[in-house]
């Protein structure tokens, strides 16, 4: 037999079968295999538990520049940018820094890829088929292990998320060298405690007895119950750990019980609803991080098969069987797997009856033969370990098992380490067996809790810099650039905000995005803003090629616009949105046999689409957008919102903005904090009193100028010549014809189809009529200003400000007057207007 571990035959695809349909496929992606398997040509050890471990010595230079450089080229050609000018750029960078100070930083982007690919390359993982969708909660600033466990308990909640569970990673520091570790000492973040008692029996989960005497040497002390959460120990930056209670408000448990036999629930049994794996290294770009937990959701072998029915971990088998009545005195009973199946059943519906997400592992097994022909399709193959993928029970029952796979390892992973207890070397001349003598101090919740609060006032909140949002603009005439400024500062309390035009958003970041909020304007007959055509252009290309729009690769955009007026106007019925009141439930089982969502699986999103319903097409731009990414698979935060410029548009953000700051705070498990709720009800109405208001006398301005900056508009005065009403006596509106002098010698720019504002003067004499009934002390041609004191809320506390009231000058007395008029006379004020500036924005008149 030929040795196959030659590099003539690593290079060639390998054939992988499926017995049962008699399909076959060629797996090509093993040439990228990053380090060798434990077979051999001779030997196949594919059924070694334990693969071998990372060291704690750090790389080389040279061996951190090989993966580096590997790494970039896989990140570049997922956004489409394989060997550009950015591609380049970046890796003379890496390059410099590597070789000046012996690592280098990924930035956030390619650590988010960093973290996804590495769970699309988990070998071991039946789940994968939701490996885009992970969230990731960069932690590289933290520093020590109180904020270590603050990172924690936000990851705990957010995964948990009342049940739903959220697939999530926290990652904390680098390694820098052997010294400087930042470790997660547990197994799990969440695990039960085990006791060996005298006699040598196990009280708790077998599993964790050598654990559990480390957390008891560093003075934690448990109740010594069958089901005793774990306290979290940490270390920072090297440092000897300190280990930190689990508020038990975060930890979601499920009682066991059985949907025919009632004595199941006697037997006491319960299991945790996190599977929050942190004791692998994640290994990304040549660079090592050592902590870095991660979770899914439970697929339900592993607590009903595994965790309570293997010999070495609860051994719960014989006494179900025997509360079974079955006959355990001979195998040929099956009282083994009668047992483990209703274990499992047991399993299944207390998850369900909790409403917590689970998985079957029929359901499981399906998921994945989806995830492993899409791998196939998209990426000529897909590392998988047959022995840990097909189920501990119902293997040839499932798919998986009829199914050939290729096991190999690829860059980046999630790896083995040795315990933290095992390698770390103890501070202050103070070896393992010394903290039995000197504990290591204990912190609780509430103390780090106090303690973040306080510090989070100086230094910022540290969730701000952990889960970023962005906020893109649209605009032509400046409004929606200000609403989104607004935006970005409501946000910037609890998220790590940026606002930027489409124009300048790089669109290869849109995939990674956690939160993402758009405030646009429509443009003409239904068309984007100038400045937004490009990221028109880069959606319509997603959902049509799914690709990216660059400069060598352009289209139509004719053909783009002609697609956002048909998709602003309905909605593709075919394609399966996510809508955060019905978002996706993991415990569904139809939604984990089939990958249904696009590229923008991981993106929350919210949409503020400005216009004016005196145009046909109102507002045909920001429903595109808001379509189009919940066609590619986005999960909507709050419903579109229309700002409508002729009522009401100012009011209407206000609610959206405080609605989706609400929500989205709520949907990240940061809706606990009072300041926040705070700012949240700043957006709304201010209530105004004597004490709040004040005129003051103001610099006087051109007519043309003041309606100018007013307006965020270009207005020139003209003269109008005459006016027909062209509509029918019996008609239901009103339709003028202007005739205006001497436009052409106006120097306007401007189309044929082009529309035109005009702004009316109020009549003469009702401006008049006003005046005879107001008294003031200023001159009635004398321009004033209405002054506003406001409250303004910034993540260092809240502040009082005057805030001109622009519009006073500028006012309808038809409709809007009146109103304002009745509020100034509540107060008692006596106020006055400018005689000959009374202007309004009253009509818009059309030519198609």
């Amino acid at each position: 037999m030929k040795d196959h571990d030659g590099a003539s035959q690593q290079r060639k695809p390998t054939k992988l079968r499926n017995l049962t349909d008699k399909t076959e496929a060629f797996d090509s992606l093993h040439v990228r295999n990053s380090e060798r398997t434990l077979c051999s040509g001779q030997v196949c050890l594919g059924s070694v538990m334990q693969l071998p471990t990372h060291g704690t010595e750090p790389r080389t230079k040279e061996e951190i520049l090989v993966h580096a450089k590997d790494f970039l080229e896989q990140y570049f050609t997922s956004i489409r940018r394989l060997n550009s000018d950015a591609h380049r750029v970046r890796w003379e960078s890496v390059q410099r820094e590597v070789i000046s100070t012996g690592t280098y930083q990924l930035t956030e982007t390619e650590l988010v890829f960093g973290a996804k690919l590495a769970w699309r390359n988990a070998a071991r993982c039946i789940g994968r088929i939701q490996w885009s969708k992970l969230q990731v909660f960069d932690c590289r600033y933290v520093t020590t292990t109180s904020g270590m466990f603050e990172a924690l308990c936000n990851h705990i909640k957010y995964s948990t998320n009342k049940g739903n569970i959220r697939s999530a990673i926290t990652i904390f520091p680098q390694r820098t060298d052997e010294k400087h570790d930042y470790r997660v000492w547990n197994h799990q973040l969440i695990n039960y405690a085990g006791y060996k008692n005298p006699d040598g029996t196990i009280l708790g989960d077998p599993a964790n007895v050598e654990f559990t005497e480390v957390c008891m040497k560093l003075g934690w002390k448990g109740a010594r119950t069958r089901f005793d959460i774990l306290p979290l120990v940490l270390s920072a930056n090297g440092h000897d750990p300190d280990y930190f209670d689990i508020p038990s408000d975060l930890v979601l448990e499920v009682p066991l019980s059985h949907p025919t036999y009632d004595w199941f629930e006697k037997l006491g049994l319960k299991w945790f609803a996190v599977p929050a794996v942190s004791g692998m290294v994640f290994d990304c770009g040549g660079l090592v991080f050592t902590a870095a937990p991660f979770n899914g959701w439970y697929m339900s072998t592993e607590i009903g098969s595994r965790d309570l029915c293997d010999t070495q971990r609860y051994n719960m088998l014989q006494t179900i069987a025997t509360n079974m009545g079955l006959d355990t005195r001979t195998s040929t009973s099956l009282w083994k797997d009668k047992a483990m199946i209703e274990a499992n059943l047991a399993v299944l519906h207390s998850f369900q009856m909790k409403n917590v997400t689970i998985v079957d592992h029929h359901t499981a097994s399906e998921s994945f033969m989806k995830h492993y022909e899409n791998e196939m399709r998209l990426r000529n193959g897909c590392p998988a370990d047959w022995l840990w993928i097909v189920p501990p029970i119902s293997g040839s029952a499932t798919p998986v098992f009829h199914q050939e796979m290729a096991l190999y390892h690829l860059k980046p992973s999630y790896d083995a380490q040795d315990p933290a207890w095992k390698t770390h070397v103890w501070k202050k001349g103070r070896d393992k067996k010394a903290t039995t003598k000197k504990p290591r101090r204990k912190f609780h919740f509430k103390q780090i809790a106090r303690a973040v609060k306080f510090t989070s006032k100086l230094f910022g909140r540290a969730l701000s810099r952990r889960i970023k949002a962005t906020v893109l603009f649209a605009t032509e005439t400046g409004t929606s650039q200000m609403y989104a400024e607004k935006l970005g500062e409501l946000l910037g309390h609890a998220f790590h905000s940026q606002v930027l035009s489409m124009a300048e958003y790089d669109i290869s970041n849109i995939e990674h995005e956690a939160l993402l909020l758009v405030i646009t304007s429509t443009f003409g007959n239904g068309d984007p803003p100038e400045n937004g055509e490009l990221f028109a252009q880069n959606l319509y290309a997603m959902k049509m090629n799914d690709t990216y729009i660059n400069s060598e690769n352009k289209i139509s955009l004719a053909t783009s616009k002609s697609f956002i007026k048909a998709n602003s106007q309905t909605e593709v019925s075919g394609s399966k949105k996510l809508d955060r009141l019905d978002s996706l439930r993991g415990s569904t089982t139809e939604s984990q046999a089939e990958d249904t969502f696009g590229p923008l699986r991981n993106v929350r999103f919210a949409v503020f689409a400005l216009g004016s319903s005196a145009y046909p097409n109102f507002c045909a731009f920001g429903r595109y957008v808001d379509n189009l990414l919940g066609e590619l698979g986005g999960e909507r935060l709050a419903r579109l919102a229309q700002g409508d410029e002729m009522c009401g548009q100012e009011q209407t953000f206000r609610k959206w903005a405080a609605d989706t700051f609400a929500v989205a705070c709520e949907t990240f498990c940061l809706d606990d904090d009072d300041t926040l709720l705070e700012v949240a009800l700043s957006l709304g109405s201010e209530a105004l009193s004597a004490a709040t208001v004040r005129f003051i006398e103001a610099e006087p301005q051109p007519i043309v100028k003041a309606l100018s900056k007013c307006h965020n508009r270009n207005v020139t005065m003209c003269n109008m010549l005459r006016r027909s009403n062209l509509s029918g006596d019996e008609s239901s509106g009103t339709t003028l014809l202007l005739e205006l002098d001497d436009i052409v010698g106006m120097d306007i720019s401007y189309k044929p189809g082009d529309h035109l504002g005009v702004f009316a003067c109020n009549r003469a004499e009702l401006v008049e009529r006003i005046l005879q009934r107001v008294q003031s002390t200023f001159d009635a041609d004398t321009p004033i200003e209405l002054q506003m004191q406001k409250q303004a809320h910034t993540p260092n506390g809240a502040f009082f400000s005057i805030f001109p009231f622009r519009f006073f000058h500028f006012l309808q007395f038809s409709i809007s007057f009146l109103h304002f008029f009745t509020f100034l006379r509540f107060l008692n004020f006596s106020f006055n207007f400018l005689r000959f500036s009374l202007f309004l924005f009253s009509a818009i008149l059309y030519h198609q």
